[in-house]
């Protein structure tokens, strides 16, 4: 029997022990080996789940050569946009009045060489022409102007005239008593050298043939 009671162990839970983790040594390899584990575990895990930058689309992937692209300096430039096209049809000389619908008469009445002044985005000052142009509504009933546009060409090819607002613009109001006239007054710039043959074109509505008027604009200075 030994001297010092509960100093010996039982066979039993001697060789329940690992030999490789009989010394502290070796426990701490032991202990290395698995926080190692772990940590190539957690890398693994990571790499696997980890949400990426762009799903879907591969690093180094390129757009489309096909793509449509846009330029700024293109999108921000409006095209320019002309009047209304002259039609084909038979031209009324520049100092005769013109039917435009039954009872009602248009005439360019009034014509003066002026100095163009700009003063709106894109108008360019210059040499210009006010015309006057009289709308005469001898029905019984109110008639809209509200459409009507008022446009001027110059030349065999009739190159379109840019319009300006001063000196003087006063265009035609949105609307015509009855058994009443009114005047609109609009300004083009027309080049000296090309007004013996001008063109003047009133466009009432879709609705309604324009009335073209051409001519020696000298005729009516």
């Amino acid at each position: 029997m030994s001297k010092h009671p509960g100093t010996e162990l039982e066979p039993e839970a001697v060789a329940a022990t690992p030999s490789w983790l009989g010394t502290r040594p070796r426990r701490m390899i032991a202990g290395g080996i698995v926080v190692a584990l772990l940590v190539v575990l957690g890398v693994v895990l990571f790499g696997q789940f980890a949400p990426t930058a762009n799903p879907g689309v591969s690093p180094g992937a390129t757009p489309s050569s096909g793509a449509a692209t846009e330029s700024p300096a293109a999108s921000a430039t409006a095209a320019p946009v002309d009047g209304p096209a002259v039609p084909d049809v038979t031209p009324v000389p520049i100092e005769e009045p013109a039917d435009v619908t039954p009872g009602l008469v248009a005439k360019v009445t009034k014509v003066e060489e002026v100095d163009g002044t700009a003063r709106g985005p894109g108008e360019v000052a210059g040499p210009s022409l006010r015309v006057t142009v009289t709308m005469t509504n001898s029905t019984s009933s109110v008639v809209s102007l509200r459409t009507t546009v008022i446009s001027c060409y110059f030349g065999a090819d009739r190159t379109p005239a840019p319009e300006l607002r001063e000196p003087g613009g006063s265009p035609l109001p949105a609307s015509l008593a009855a058994n009443s006239a009114i005047d609109g007054v609009y300004i083009f710039t027309v080049p000296a050298d090309q007004r013996g043959n001008v063109t003047l074109l009133v466009d009432y509505s879709v609705d309604v043939q324009p009335v073209v008027f051409q001519g020696d604009i000298a005729d009516l200075l």
